[in-house]
């Protein structure tokens, strides 16, 4: 069966040019999912081709903006984006007070962040929203 009609589908570009939109929190140690659709912000994080991302929490009524570098970091059994933001921001999501992030890639189209979880907080699944 030939299924070149539908290989539209994007897939993450390593290369940068990505934007990623909040689909689920696992909510730590209960397990709980919470699905976007029941979150009161949505969130995205949009990679761009020279290495800067942004990450945006949109409410009702505002919109807050953390950005700074990412890196790829690629070994045998993991990929991941390194982000270092330009200062301190409450969008940060790890267990101490560092600027960085670790963002796991899951397959060619998730990624998720899972920088709380080791102090028992939220996990945070995001989608390609191209």
């Amino acid at each position: 069966m030939n299924q070149s009609c539908d290989s539209t589908d994007e897939e993450i570009d390593l290369q940068g040019n990505n934007v990623f939109e909040l689909q689920y929190i696992n909510a730590g140690m209960s397990g709980e999912i919470i699905k976007k659709k029941d979150l009161d912000f949505n969130e995205f994080i949009e990679l761009s081709s020279d290495n800067r991302f942004v990450k945006r929490r949109v409410y009702p009524d505002s919109t807050s903006i953390a950005q700074g570098n990412y890196i790829l970091i690629q070994s045998e059994n993991s990929k991941y984006y390194e982000f270092e933001y330009e200062e301190e921001s409450y969008l940060i999501q790890n267990c101490g007070s560092s600027l960085k992030e670790h963002i796991s890639i899951l397959n060619n189209k998730e990624i998720f962040n899972g920088g709380y979880l080791p102090c028992d907080g939220p996990g945070f699944g995001y989608r390609l929203a191209n």
